[in-house]
């Protein structure tokens, strides 16, 4: 039987040769076009079929390899970077340990019956890739998803909040602020107000409750009172029937601050809804023998972990079961978007632990190859 370490060894330096190449060629979400480039370069040498014309998201793609009627497995590859700095958030990391798996996968079948999909994911910082992929329907035939994302530790499950970014605009009317304020109606004071609003209800949110916002468009100049303004802002919890309540909350808010100004509110989201992430406990334990398998001492190893962050990746974890376990890549002093990140993401630890969670995630995968009845437990 084919070995996962043998088969990686063959295919090292392609997955290195992505990994310097992202990057070295940072692209920030929706322009990805070299990294898809080049994805699609490396997965045809492998056999892959591509498909690269996914509605809405022309930096996606979609690559599978098949041998019969056995489980479909889906791997995800990110690959955007931050605007300014790069892959301070290691998603060349990500892009590369996702076609590794993939590719080491594919190798088995030969061997066992299965599909092995690689779902090019762009546009992860802003939550439009994942999405877009469901939205799509690219995630009906697939069985599970799973993918690794660098860290400064080691975790199986992440408990990643939901969240949901709107544009609250004010409508006033525009008035000399010198000669006839009277005659106005002041859209920032509507702002003002919202935002006031927003810092009197945190007393009465959950502490783990997050609210942020800013005031992108208040007025023109000084003497003219403002017509239009604006608060962008984002709201978090991992509770989905707590968080249901808090935006509720804080969106009657806005329409308080309309109707007290005289004012009329337009509320849009700016960014597709992020889900909490669902994690598959059989997937996690299975994740966690390879790493302990791979020489990760168990001590090592947090169970779970609770952060303000969030990915699209909980979306698919809503309607696939998933893991999205983080491995210790970087110094354990270096916080995710930050220079220190950045210069860590294509360090030599790095890149030995990129192959160790190829690994680890192949391995996964292989169970499930060669045991397709560990589905019903993990289903």
């Amino acid at each position: 039987m084919k070995d996962i370490q043998r088969i990686l060894e063959e295919k090292k330096s392609s997955i290195k040769e992505l990994e310097k190449f992202l990057y070295d060629n940072p692209e920030i979400e929706m322009d990805e076009y070299k990294a898809k480039a080049k994805f699609t370069e490396l997965l045809k040498m492998e056999n892959f079929f591509i498909e690269e014309d996914i509605p809405n998201l022309p930096t996606a793609f979609v690559a599978h390899k098949s041998s019969g009627n056995g489980p479909a497995i889906g791997i995800m590859a990110e690959y955007d970077a931050l605007p300014g700095i790069g892959h301070a958030c290691g998603h060349n990391l990500i892009g590369a340990i996702g076609y590794g798996t993939a590719v080491v996968l594919g190798e088995m079948l030969s061997e066992f019956e299965g599909s092995i999909y690689l779902l090019g994911s762009p546009a992860e910082e802003t939550g439009r890739g994942k999405t877009g992929l469901i939205d799509a329907g690219y995630f009906k035939n697939i069985d599970i998803a799973m993918m690794v994302h660098p860290m400064k530790f080691t975790c199986l499950k992440t408990n990643m909040t939901n969240l949901e970014g709107y544009d609250v605009t004010f409508i006033g009317k525009a008035s000399h602020a010198g000669e006839a304020p009277e005659n106005g109606i002041n859209a920032l004071d509507a702002a003002v107000q919202f935002y006031c609003g927003i810092g009197l209800l945190r007393q009465q949110l959950k502490d783990d409750a997050r609210v942020h916002a800013i005031i992108t468009k208040g007025g023109s100049a000084p003497n003219i009172i403002p017509e239009i303004a604006t608060v962008r802002l984002e709201m978090r919890h991992e509770e989905i029937t707590y968080f249901r309540s808090m935006v509720q909350r804080i969106l009657n808010i806005a329409k308080a601050a309309a109707t007290a100004t005289g004012c009329s509110v337009n509320i849009e989201m700016f960014e597709p809804q992020i889900c909490c992430m669902k994690n598959n406990n059989v997937m996690a334990d299975l994740f966690k023998s390879h790493l302990v398998e791979s020489g990760v001492d168990k001590k090592e190893i947090i169970d779970s972990y609770k952060t303000g962050g969030c990915s699209d990746m909980g979306n698919v974890s809503q309607i696939v079961p998933s893991i999205h376990p983080w491995i210790q890549m970087v110094r354990s002093s270096s916080e995710a978007h930050t220079i220190e990140f950045l210069e860590d993401a294509h360090s030599p630890f790095a890149i030995r632990e990129m192959f160790r969670a190829i690994r680890c995630l192949a391995g996964v995968g292989l169970d499930i190859l060669k045991d397709p009845s560990i589905l019903s437990e993990i289903k």
